[in-house]
């Protein structure tokens, strides 16, 4: 495994790890500005991940950086999700 990979592999999982302990700051309130700021640090994770390992040259063809991107956006997602509902993000907090 080269550098530059190792370097994707250990931001991705520093980011999924910070993203997944933020979810526990911003469910208590989750209603006031929680969700919203949880989602935007989700989409921001999202966005970093996916171009990391073009920007970091992470692979020896484009291809081989597509899915080494994919796959860190994946993780972010499932890191994402699992920290929403670990956390009890409120989703809906009135109804009328």
């Amino acid at each position: 495994m080269t550098d530059s990979r190792r370097v994707a592999w250990i931001a991705g999982a520093a980011l999924c790890c910070a993203l997944f302990a933020f979810a526990f700051v911003a469910a208590p309130a989750s209603c006031e500005w929680g969700l919203e700021t949880y989602a935007g640090a989700g989409l921001a994770s999202v966005a970093v991940l996916a171009v990391m390992p073009f920007a970091l040259r992470a692979g020896p063809t484009v291809a081989a950086r597509a899915g080494l991107a994919a796959l860190l956006v994946a993780a972010v997602a499932a890191a994402w999700f699992a920290g929403l509902f670990a956390a009890n993000v409120r989703i809906l907090c009135r109804l009328f």
